[in-house]
């Protein structure tokens, strides 16, 4: 470590996010040149190119895929112990969460936690970012998300999961559908056209289970929202795939109502998902047991 100061660690960090020399240089306030000698430090240290050039930018080799979320954790412990976060204190904190899920988690479980937020941590924010499920573990690894908040599976050794309550699905239709009723049959279904959330929102069960039985829906429209779909339903004869606890804002929102899905969808677990860390972070974990604790008793 004699030669391993804090601003290589640093250094090692802004390199893995920004992919890129040149900028790692500009947030560190240096030249290319000090940046691009650092990099030649780091690999003199650690015996390993660590990055490597590609399309893309810089990419990270298997040594530094290993080493960066421990570093990262390092120089969050650090900067919290320097800045005196180390403790929390709910009541007197103005720290920032942020928070990802999908808007239909904005719309279903935000409030629940917002208010628990104005009672015991008043002089906190939260910053609710859309999730991309495919990129959450990769989210909370470089602390641009405190929790995510969504239904598929972060099997990861470094994400920590607590499930939250169990979903099913249903379908959504025009109040005056003229051909689907309360209990359509498959082929009344299939044979309709039909409006689907994007993947990024993880909410693709019933099209891999409609795949994997060799009937694919008719998708006439992909919308990047939930909130939107009461709306379009009410105003087509196309139909749509949601979570049941959407069920009564959605029918408050629109003339739509539900129906029961010709096929089985397993019923899904909701879960948050933080960050593993060596050492404990007081804050996150506050707001952990929070929303774990507001989310599971509330269902």
């Amino acid at each position: 470590m004699t030669d391993l100061d804090l601003n290589l660690v640093k250094t090692f960090v802004l390199l893995y996010e920004t992919r890129s020399v040149t900028r790692t240089a500009e947030a560190l306030f240096l030249t290319q040149p000090s940046a691009s000698h650092a990099l030649r430090r780091l690999r003199r240290h650690f015996g390993d190119e660590l990055f490597v050039r590609a399309t893309e930018g810089l990419r990270p080799t298997e040594a530094a895929e290993r080493m960066y979320p421990r570093l990262r954790q390092a120089l969050e412990v650090i900067t919290e112990t320097v800045s005196d976060e180390g403790t929390f204190d709910p009541s007197t904190s103005r720290r920032t969460f942020r928070l990802s899920a999908t808007d239909l988690g904005e719309l279903i479980l935000l409030p629940a936690v917002l208010a628990e937020l104005e009672a015991r941590a008043p002089h906190c924010r939260i910053e609710v970012t859309p999730l991309d499920s495919a990129a959450a573990a990769e989210e909370l690894r470089r602390g641009r998300a405190d929790a995510v908040i969504c239904t598929p599976r972060i099997d990861a050794p470094d994400i920590r999961r607590d499930p939250l309550f169990q979903e099913r699905y249903v379908g959504l239709r025009a109040t005056d559908h003229p051909r689907i009723g309360d209990r359509p049959e498959l082929g009344e279904y299939l044979a309709e056209r039909h409006i689907a959330v994007a993947a990024a929102a993880g909410h693709v069960d019933a099209d891999q289970v409609l795949a994997r039985l060799g009937h694919p829906r008719d998708i006439v429209a992909h919308v990047p929202h939930f909130a939107v779909l009461p709306e379009l339903v009410a105003r087509t004869g196309y139909l749509a795939v949601v979570p049941s606890r959407a069920v009564r804002a959605f029918t408050r929102a629109a003339p739509v109502r539900t129906f029961t899905l010709p096929f089985d969808i397993p019923t899904v677990e909701v879960a948050l998902h933080t960050y593993r860390r060596t050492l404990p972070a007081p804050a996150v974990e506050w707001l952990r047991a929070t929303v774990t604790g507001l989310l599971a008793s509330s269902h």
